[in-house]
């Protein structure tokens, strides 16, 4: 729901910004993209869970590389939107 929450106030922000039709499109696939990393992320701890609930190595690396996704396709969405603003201030 954060990311939902996030995507819509970015994706306002990109509308009310004087950008480019090309920035404005980075910005928004960008917010999308890690909306799809997400649900990427929740299937494989849904089908980790699924499995089983004792702990093993094998699923705490699954579900740590799902979360390390999206926190990778964040930060780099937060590139772009820090080198887009960077290029308005200057």
């Amino acid at each position: 729901m954060p990311w939902l929450v996030a995507n819509a106030v970015f994706a306002v922000l990109a509308f009310v910004l004087p950008l480019s039709s090309g920035e404005r499109g980075m910005l928004l696939m960008g917010g999308i993209i890690v909306l799809a990393a997400e649900c990427m992320n929740t299937a494989i701890e849904r089908v980790v869970d699924d499995i089983g609930t004792d702990k093993r190595d094998a699923a705490k690396h699954a579900k740590d590389c799902g979360s390390a996704a999206v926190a990778v396709t964040a930060v780099g969405v937060g590139v772009a939107w820090v080198c887009v603003i960077a290029g308005l201030i200057w």
